[in-house]
């Protein structure tokens, strides 16, 4: 048994049990979050709502087994230091974690209270799991339609983008704004967004200057969604407000004029009025566009449009590239022209600097690239750090999770894949583009869905068929394992509650 100061966990078994008051809204749905104080300590697991940090008053002991991942806590000492908390926590049972726990199951000389817990799965939002499905006509009722049209463009399909084809790049750009819960014309827009070309992409699929490649397009997505496109493709979309400020450090903040806007207009109109709806919607457009595609070295910017070919060697060492300062303050700066605030960046609120935006991916790839010449308390010391400085990226968690497995540590490792998932749900993109946002989410299940079961000392990590059964252990002395049911039994174990 080894023993924990912190809060962390102390504040998850009171949020499970209602054992004591604290800061977070027991009846709240909001995502549970990791707080760490500057010098990378854990401090704690808040609420959204609550002020960072707070849990309780004092800092309190939980011990945790290494090898069971059952939890002590001291009753005495929360007892006296919080009031009992009223029955509303009670609610939040099924939306924190499902514990087994017998309050008489008393430790006599410590008076510790011994219980078991497993952190269920969040629910998947529909829209991510039709992406996973590619179940398009959940994204929008024409979402067949539409992509079966674009696979059959050789343009689209066989072109080598940033580090897919064009194709994959733009139902990844149609699925985040769907995910995103953007309007119709917006999503639609997205799926074809430089089919037009663009201010900083030279290639297209569509003449924008032809009338009958406009109505070919136009009969695809509809005329809102056309229209949309075409000035995304056409106008100067660095002038929308001050955006190519912001993402080169001239400006640190978004402003957008309260009525129309002059930008420039690729043709022999020469400038555009730019309502600022329109404007707003190009713009979470270009947020999703680049979210999609952030690798530091992307083939058709570094490579293909460069007429000497370039100085890197493609397709480099897939190190994240830097976007998340100006989509925080994109997003931040247009809220309140957009039909539909996204849920990233805490409702567009959240503004992330360039500074700890570079602090969090060098330190991140230093743990990726130098993993064999770190210690492990090192390793989660940096992730931890990472989290700090964005805590709007999912992997860093993902490794953590790893890590804790390695070690015995169930819980933590369950809690660290948590917060991926919910990560990678609000934000439907991944950062590290190494792997597909669906391998990366079908990852952390499978980290979740074993660090719970060994903490309920399953036989198996997986739920094997029959171990005890010689037809159900192939020749390498595993035991199979029927994916379908791997998957059941993951999403059996999602909360139930939206």
């Amino acid at each position: 048994m080894k023993l924990y100061k912190s809060r962390a966990l102390t504040c998850l078994v009171a949020l499970i049990r209602g054992v004591v008051s604290s800061s977070i809204n027991a009846t709240s749905t909001a995502p549970l979050n990791h707080h760490y104080h500057a010098d990378g300590e854990f401090g704690g697991i808040v609420d959204s709502n609550s002020a960072p940090g707070v849990c309780l008053k004092e800092e309190a002991f939980a011990d945790i087994d290494d090898i069971d991942g059952s939890m002590r806590i001291d009753t005495n000492y929360t007892s006296a230091t919080a009031t009992t908390a009223s029955s509303d926590n009670a609610a939040a049972i099924d939306h924190a974690a499902s514990t087994n726990f017998n309050s008489n199951n008393k430790d006599n000389d410590s008076g510790t209270s011994i219980l078991t817990t497993t952190i269920p799965f969040p629910k998947m939002p529909d829209m991510i799991r039709a992406i996973l499905h590619e179940d398009w006509n959940v994204l929008d009722p024409s979402g067949e339609e539409m992509i079966s049209t674009l696979s059959k463009i050789d343009g689209a399909v066989e072109f080598a983008h940033a580090s897919t084809t064009f194709y994959e790049h733009l139902k990844g750009t149609f699925g985040i704004l769907s995910a995103w819960g953007q309007p119709e014309e917006v999503k639609r827009a997205g799926l074809v967004h430089t089919a037009y070309s663009g201010d900083l992409f030279q290639f297209f699929l569509f003449d924008a200057n032809k009338e009958e490649e406009r109505a070919e397009l136009r009969e695809i997505l509809g005329e809102k969604g056309e229209a949309l496109a075409y000035l995304f493709g056409t106008v100067n979309r660095g002038g929308l407000c001050h955006f190519k400020d912001v993402v080169n450090q001239v400006s640190t903040e978004i402003i957008c004029p309260p009525g129309n806007q002059t930008v420039h207009h690729r043709s022999d109109v020469g400038n555009w009025d730019m309502e600022p709806l329109d404007a707003a919607n190009i713009l979470m457009v270009t947020i999703a566009d680049y979210l999609d595609q952030m690798v530091d070295t992307n083939g058709w910017r570094d490579h293909h449009q460069i007429e000497d070919g370039g100085k890197q060697l493609y397709p480099g060492n897939g190190r994240p590239a830097l976007g998340f300062y100006w989509f925080s303050a994109v997003c931040n700066g247009i809220k309140d022209h957009l039909e539909v605030v996204p849920t990233i960046f805490n409702n567009c609120q959240d503004v992330l600097s360039l500074k700890d935006e570079v602090e969090a991916r060098d330190t991140y790839w230093k743990v990726t690239t130098e993993e064999d010449d770190l210690a492990e308390e090192e390793q989660i010391n940096l992730l931890n750090k990472v989290v700090s400085l964005n805590g709007f990226v999912a992997e860093p968690h993902m490794m953590l999770s790893q890590i804790y497995y390695r070690q015995g540590k169930y819980l933590e490792a369950a809690i660290e894949a948590r917060l991926a998932l919910e990560n990678f749900y609000t934000l439907a993109s991944n950062w590290d583009k190494r792997r597909s946002f669906g391998h990366w989410v079908g990852f952390g299940r499978v980290l979740l869905l074993r660090a719970n079961r060994m903490m309920e000392k399953k036989e198996c990590t997986f739920p094997c068929v029959d171990p005890k059964n010689p037809l159900y252990v192939n020749y390498s002395d595993l035991n199979l394992t029927s994916l379908r049911r791997v998957v059941e039994e993951m999403n059996e174990r999602e909360e139930k509650f939206v």
